[in-house]
């Protein structure tokens, strides 16, 4: 049987169908860095005897599923982890957290975990937050879902309090020799914003 590809944050993974692996879903772009990256592919899924080809990861970040191992899903786009047909599923791609406001007009960009204070005459910003995608899964399996993403302006803020800032992990691989499952990305959070961790 065919595996699935893992769900992008702009469209659904591709289905595993009688000969055909699923390719990952695609992700979104968002330009709130001051260029246009796009953000939260899924994984593609692994070969399996019958099909040797196995799905192409999700544009923003997926991982490529693959015959003994899968690719891990890009740092800091939330991507999932690509399936494999023997051995080990990709590592989910980490999150990332960027804040953009005036008044100094900035942009915050959070690769990891940190804190963001909130500087004078700043009262809202605009955000991005994706989180970690879900790793790949192995023995002919499905790639990882990629880390939810959501973005907006006018988020309130109040200057001179100190946010913490969470960046969400990939979700591991699953390992065939072991017998370890792939687990889910872990959710990333600015603030009120909770983006949920990529699935399985």
């Amino acid at each position: 049987y065919a595996g699935g590809g893992g769900g992008g944050a702009g469209a659904v993974g591709g289905n595993g169908a009688n000969n055909v692996n699923g390719a990952g879903g695609v992700g979104t772009a968002s330009s709130i860095s001051g260029s246009s990256v796009t953000y939260a592919g899924g994984g593609g899924s692994g070969a399996n005897t019958f099909s040797t080809t196995p799905g192409n990861g999700g544009t923003g970040g997926g991982g490529n599923g693959g015959t003994t191992s899968g690719s891990n899903g890009t740092a800091n786009t939330g991507g999932g982890g690509g399936g494999s047909q023997t051995t080990t599923g990709g590592t989910g791609g980490s999150g990332i957290v960027i804040l953009s406001f005036t008044s100094p007009s900035n942009i915050a960009v959070f690769n990891m975990s940190g804190i963001w204070t909130a500087p004078a005459g700043v009262t809202s910003v605009s955000y991005l937050v994706v989180a970690g995608g879900g790793g790949g899964g192995s023995n002919a399996a499905g790639g990882g879902g990629a880390g939810a993403y959501r973005t907006a302006a006018g988020l309130s803020v109040t200057p001179g309090t100190a946010y913490t800032v969470t960046v969400g992990a990939g979700g591991a691989k699953a390992t065939a020799g072991a017998g370890a499952q792939a687990t889910a990305g872990s959710n990333s959070v600015f603030s009120t914003i909770t983006s949920s961790g990529g699935g399985t």
